[in-house]
């Protein structure tokens, strides 16, 4: 695919949706990164750059969405789930492995949240201003990308979803990235994912060991949290959740999540 493929996509939302903002979501990682790349290349009319902080990541991915953020023209605003991850496991334990895992902790640390900072930013408490929300997703992704994003656009209220790179290849999107010159997290470079979220319910025990090699800090802080919580619920970070536990989230959970393209794909290796 190539950059018209976009041009397609993005013109044609904008006309059918009319939105009142468009807002690029950045993750700290590659497809993000080059999906909002990408539009601004488009003369598209961003006017926010968010970035969704779940406390659960690495504090160096955010530290670099920031810093690139400053050098940008739309306005930069964050999506914080503050302490709702330790509050949740706290009173729940952890959330467990597998996608309906996934999808309570989508809900709990980027989905409520993004709602609560777009209303508080863009829709100022006014009803049917539709926001555009950029993003990276890419059928080529995974499997789990091509069964459930088979539209480029999806519409979630008044929230427009817009996969802009929707059927780039890997190749396609690294070769835009390195021509444009664009900058790369260092989390990313030594991880091959953003770590913004590693909330557990779909990384392997590898990719804990990993991260906390490359960035100590964050592994202390996963070690302490875990140690409590285990020996009251019985089951850590990353682990399966006893049976009755998954029965009664069963079912409770949409997928719809967009912003996890390193979590689904890492789901579906395992």
């Amino acid at each position: 695919m190539t950059i018209e493929s976009s041009q397609e996509i993005i013109e044609r939302a904008i006309a059918e949706h009319s939105p009142y903002a468009i807002v690029a979501m950045i993750s700290g990682g590659n497809d993000s990164l080059c999906a909002y790349l990408v539009a601004r290349e488009l003369a598209t009319p961003i006017s926010h750059i968010m970035h969704g902080v779940t406390g659960t990541g690495i504090a160096e991915t955010t530290a670099f969405v920031r810093q690139f953020a400053e050098r940008e023209t739309p306005t930069y605003i964050e999506a914080n789930a503050g302490s709702s991850y330790i509050n949740y496991i706290n009173r729940k334990g952890f959330f467990g492995r597998g996608m309906q895992a996934h999808a309570f902790a989508y809900h709990i640390l980027k989905r409520e949240h993004f709602g609560k900072t777009i209303s508080r930013h863009i829709r100022q408490r006014q009803r049917n201003r539709r926001v555009l929300l950029i993003n990276g997703a890419r059928v080529q992704e995974s499997a789990n990308r091509a069964k459930n994003l088979k539209q480029p656009v999806r519409v979630d209220g008044n929230n427009v979803w817009v996969n802009i790179i929707h059927s780039w290849g890997k190749d396609e999107r690294d070769a835009f990235l390195e021509n444009k010159g664009a900058p790369c997290n260092p989390v990313t470079q030594l991880l091959c994912r953003s770590g913004e979220c590693l909330c557990g319910t779909s990384q392997s025990p590898a990719t804990r060991e990993e991260a906390a090699f490359f960035f100590p800090e964050w592994g202390k802080w996963l070690d302490e949290l875990e140690r409590p919580i285990k020996a009251k619920f019985g089951w850590g970070w990353g682990a399966e959740t006893p049976s009755w536990v998954a029965r009664e989230k069963a079912g409770q959970m949409r997928l719809f999540q967009p912003m996890c393209v390193d979590c689904l794909d890492e789901q579906e290796q395992e």
